[in-house]
């Protein structure tokens, strides 16, 4: 398992509304937290950022109260910034990275006081900062260090990523901590549990289809592409190629790159779609500028046949270049034999 998945932070508002129910004095039950729009919650966070910044000036009083209060929003913008993450959201993800690069400059030392007095989350965040290395040098070790430390403080969110941390050396704890995240509402570790229902000996389709379809509604697009994936190989029932489209289409809507090559491929042969030739070259070429080797391949291939396309013996070159430096074998064979037919 790779650490590439983020984080759901556990609700902020229970207490308060704990509090409100009591003076109250009703029997209603408390609300349950009001979920803040990502975008609105970087605002949010960014706007407090930059007002207490203000403070650090001169001779200003409010200077350590100021020093600390980023400490605490640093800590904020890691948990959210994973919660991005664990939805899929990189363009979000990389919003908040910019942004705490440029707003929480030298809130480390703040935050190690935070981890020092017991604060688990602050542990997280510091494991946070180290794994995709903001305000440091990335260092997979110290993050995975932090995220233990954080977890022995008791800050259930770090579950998913001490899990991936453990998971070579104690696989058995390691699934164990991410059915916890999952059932907990972690998106990320849902998709995973999936993934290993799916990737089991036999597969076990009910489990991949109630842990993907539970991760698909909670916003992975790639939960939605394994679906797509399931549904044309008849996984658990029987191929059902229109409903693969469907999902294939609703995560290339999102952005995912394979879910693009998917639907090129199914437009190049008409599977669960018409056959559209230039369809299938738009979706491989969305794909392949995302980075996504086997639609690079299928650009290539493309190119050089003038389908969907008009042939282009240099555009064919350069990206079946890009699919063979990343280990697609046929990219090299085809630009072998463009060496041997002499196409420039």
């Amino acid at each position: 398992m790779t650490l590439a998945s983020g984080l759901i932070a556990t609700p902020v508002d229970d207490a308060w509304a704990r509090t409100k129910a009591r003076q109250a004095k009703t029997k209603v039950k408390a609300a349950l937290p009001v979920q803040i729009d990502p975008v609105e919650e970087l605002e949010i966070i960014i706007g407090e950022a930059i007002v207490q910044r203000a403070s650090l000036g001169g001779d200003d009083p409010e200077g350590p109260a100021a020093r600390q209060k980023l400490a605490e929003l640093a800590l904020r913008a890691a948990r959210a910034a994973e919660r991005a993450l664990s939805r899929g959201d990189e363009n979000l993800f990389g919003s908040y990275r910019q942004q705490i690069e440029s707003q929480f400059e030298g809130t480390l030392p703040g935050l190690e006081k935070m981890s020092a007095r017991g604060v688990g989350a602050a542990e997280y965040a510091l494991g946070t900062f180290a794994l995709h290395g903001i305000l440091d040098e990335r260092n997979v070790e110290r993050a995975c260090t932090h995220f233990a430390a954080a977890l022995g403080k008791g800050f259930s969110g770090a579950k998913f990523r001490h899990a991936q941390c453990i998971e070579e050396r104690d696989p058995a704890s390691a699934y164990a901590l991410l059915k916890e995240a999952a059932d907990s509402g972690h998106v990320a570790a849902t998709e995973r549990l999936g993934r290993i229902c799916l990737e089991a000996t036999p597969p076990d389709a009910a489990c991949a289809f109630a842990r993907l379809e539970r991760a698909a509604k909670d916003g992975r697009a790639s939960a939605r592409t394994l679906l797509g994936w399931m549904h044309a190989e008849g996984i658990g029932g029987k191929v059902d190629l229109a409903r693969a489209a469907k999902y294939y289409g609703e995560a290339a809507k999102m952005g995912e790159a394979s879910a693009h090559n998917n639907l090129g491929e199914f437009h190049e042969k008409g599977r669960g779609v018409s056959k559209d030739p230039r369809k299938a070259f738009e979706h491989y070429l969305t794909a392949a500028r995302a980075g996504f080797p086997p639609a690079q391949f299928n650009v290539g291939r493309l190119y050089v046949a003038g389908r969907g396309t008009a042939p282009n013996p240099a555009e064919a070159r350069r990206w079946l270049g890009e699919a063979a430096t990343a280990g697609i074998t046929p990219a090299q064979q085809i630009l072998d034999m463009l060496d041997q037919k002499g196409d420039k």
